[in-house]
């Protein structure tokens, strides 16, 4: 009897915080099974940001195709209805060629979205939105986000105060509906998911994490990061960009207009980083069965992936 071919193309995801060791994890899977990365990291889908991104390496994409990095200018508006439209595009696209499919990265509002569909709580109200926007301007993003935590406090604990994006859309939200947008999003429960999809959350202690973290905020400022920066700003890209107010480049804009010092400059983006990990980990606990794998032995995780992708490793391992 004729074999038909699989409805929900198979995938494996590869998740987790900033600096848990996602991508050398993910090249390494990848070298064993011969298969493509699909990157879904907020930042690299931006060009000329490269320093502060952490994409991976000239060689690490050599040794692994990725897919959906340096795909923006930096005022182009991305989001992830654009990442699960192009994301779905190349899955189909690898799929229908029969080469495995990885997906690695740490925005776990991408990756829920992948799996799960996009949440569509409310048409927007326009007026609500410029009202709540110019309240952000005149009074700073961290009043707004105080105002969110007494109204959806999970969806704060979600955000960084400065992130006024994504507090005006909540707010917008509540304000539209008269709901916290974080129970919307449970009632949602998000649709069926179009992947068989094998998941995978990587972690590190928390000392161990923060150190790495400490450890490659130092690395992007030998590497350059003030100089990217100043290279974007001739360009003429704003600071107010939504790419631009983004972890490191928004420190080092308020470093280069005389807000901060150099030393302030780099504790803070260190910090900042640490915080942000953490509400990374706090998406992940919400995303349904990941496999939580300790970073150390991410190896563990290559056998069941291999077996989920129909593949045996030895024709692919580098001689």
């Amino acid at each position: 009897m004729a074999e038909f071919p699989e409805k929900r193309p198979r995938i494996v995801v590869i998740a987790g915080p900033t600096g848990a060791g996602k991508t050398a994890a993910v090249v390494a899977l990848a070298q064993r099974c011969g298969g493509e990365v699909v990157s879904a990291d907020a930042m690299a889908v931006y060009r000329k940001m490269d320093v502060g991104t952490a994409k991976p390496t000239p060689e690490e994409r050599a040794a692994a195709p990725h897919h959906l990095v340096d795909v923006a200018d930096p005022d182009e508006d991305y989001d992830a209805a654009r990442f699960v439209r192009e994301a779905g595009a190349v899955i189909r696209s690898l799929a229908a060629a029969d080469t495995p499919v990885l997906i690695a990265g740490g925005t776990g509002l991408y990756i829920k979205a992948l799996l799960h569909g996009l949440f569509t709580s409310t048409p927007s109200n326009p007026e609500v939105r410029e009202r709540l926007r110019q309240e952000a301007a005149a009074l700073g993003s961290p009043a707004l986000h105080a105002r969110l935590l007494l109204v959806d406090p999970a969806a704060a604990a979600r955000l960084h105060p400065n992130d006024a994006f994504r507090i005006v859309r909540a707010l917008e939200v509540f304000e539209t509906t008269g709901r916290p947008m974080s129970v919307l999003q449970a009632d949602h429960g998000f649709a069926e998911n179009p992947y068989d999809a094998l998941v995978f959350t990587l972690y590190r202690e928390r000392e161990d994490l923060y150190a790495r973290i400490d450890r490659r905020v130092d690395a992007m400022f030998s590497m350059g990061l003030v100089e990217e920066v100043q290279g974007l700003l001739r360009e003429g890209y704003s600071p107010a960009l939504k790419s631009m107010g983004s972890l490191g480049y928004r420190h080092v804009c308020r470093h280069l207009a005389g807000e901060a010092d150099f030393k302030e400059t780099v504790e803070e983006m260190k910090r900042d980083t640490r915080r942000f990990a953490k509400r990374q980990l706090t998406w992940f606990r919400a995303v349904p069965g990941a496999a939580w794998t300790r970073a150390e032995e991410a190896e563990s995780l290559f056998g069941p992936a291999l077996a989920h992708l129909g593949r045996e490793p030895a024709a692919y391992l580098p001689e």
